[in-house]
């Protein structure tokens, strides 16, 4: 019965609840990929990367479309679309080795013979596997004729990414307002903010903290053995060390302070993680150090300690369950921990990052089921 009414407490709560926890396209890293072949996409294109500062990249294809425009290129590319339904891809000039440095990808693209235009469809198939895990956002253009299947071949292509907001469509009748439209359309995209994946998660008990990894041989070899989970043993009063399997690279030197949160690799395969501030004779090679290590000491007590390390991936807010999207279970999962159940993932629950897992995330995570 407490369940039943904690639920439908949630649910009042949900008018008065908003999203927090994504950005706008202006204050994430994106990439604007477009194809054009009369130049009315592209034009679409610059008006969207000059809004959010994202950056412009053109597919480019393979020069044997009939132009200018006319009913012959169109059944040019219904043709070629009927291959392409065989599995036999065209070829296109534009190729991108990794998407690494982009939050987010902004796809704009024709519309032709009421489908996502052929260029564009090979570029996104092509690169598909890249893309996993990009969150993507796409406008269109037509002369008159509706998007669902753009939408639909833009989702087939991309089935392992995360699509932000309704596509923008620019038919002929509205071309005049491109620019307009184009601003309060990207204006009203949330992305997830997203996390650093190049940070070391060191993990006591339910105490998280962010550290960084050094920029050295050490640090890449501990970074392929991740994750790992260390018993560690207690020595000094300011240090807990633990014994690898396995030899690291190593280029010792006395760094003549430790720092409270250093990582250090003592001789070739002695991971230890220091959390007092002291002088020292010994000789190290620099692993990483934790970011803040306020707490560190308390969490870590006096005796031996288990202490897991792992790199910190883009994790979905609201995702608590981990299965790749968020949904009912996972607010049910929410609502099972605050009253009383097991541990949940504090990064992904707290979707209002204000430092608690409670009631306003809850509400807010249901927002974001009904609005998305």
């Amino acid at each position: 019965m407490k369940k039943t009414t904690f639920i439908l407490t949630c649910m009042a709560l949900l008018m008065t609840a908003g999203r927090t926890g994504a950005v706008p396209a202006s204050d994430i890293n994106s990439l604007v990929i477009y194809y054009s072949y009369s130049g009315v996409t592209e034009t679409l294109a610059n008006a969207i990367a000059n809004y959010c500062g994202g950056t412009l990249l053109e597919v480019v294809d393979h020069g044997n479309y009939p132009r200018p425009e006319s009913s012959t290129t169109y059944n040019y590319a219904n043709n070629e679309r009927s291959q392409i339904d065989a599995g036999n891809w065209p070829e296109i000039k534009t190729a991108v080795d990794n998407f690494d440095q982009w939050d987010a990808i902004i796809i704009c693209t024709p519309l032709w013979n009421g489908k996502m235009a052929n260029p564009m469809l090979t570029f996104l198939h092509n690169h598909a596997s890249k893309l996993a895990g990009k969150q993507v956002a796409l406008a269109v253009t037509s002369w008159s004729s509706g998007i669902t299947n753009v939408v639909n071949d833009a989702h087939n292509q991309l089935p392992n990414c995360t699509f932000v907001g309704n596509a923008l469509h620019i038919n002929y009748n509205n071309r005049s307002n491109i620019t307009t439209m184009t601003h309060n359309w990207t204006s009203g995209l949330d992305f997830e903010a997203p996390v650093a994946a190049g940070d070391l998660r060191v993990i006591v008990g339910n105490k998280t903290f962010t550290a960084t990894l050094a920029d050295n041989a050490t640090a890449d070899a501990f970074k392929a053995l991740l994750p790992l989970t260390l018993n560690m043993t207690e020595l000094n009063g300011n240090e807990k060390y633990n014994y690898l399997s396995t030899n690291l690279p190593s280029a010792a030197t006395n760094p003549g302070t430790i720092h409270s949160g250093d990582i250090m690799l003592y001789g070739r395969n002695c991971v230890v993680l220091f959390y007092e501030t002291f002088n020292t004779s010994y000789s190290y090679t620099r692993i990483g150090a934790i970011d803040d290590p306020t707490g560190l000491s308390a969490a870590l007590g006096s005796g031996d300690v288990t202490v897991r390390f792992e790199m910190a991936t883009a994790s979905l807010k609201g995702d608590v369950n981990g299965d790749g999207t968020v949904n009912v279970t996972d607010v049910t999962t929410i609502i099972d921990f605050i009253l009383g159940g097991e541990n949940i993932d504090f990064e992904t629950a707290d979707f209002n990052e204000d430092g608690s897992v409670n009631i306003s995330d809850v509400s807010e995570i249901i927002d974001y089921i009904i609005t998305h």
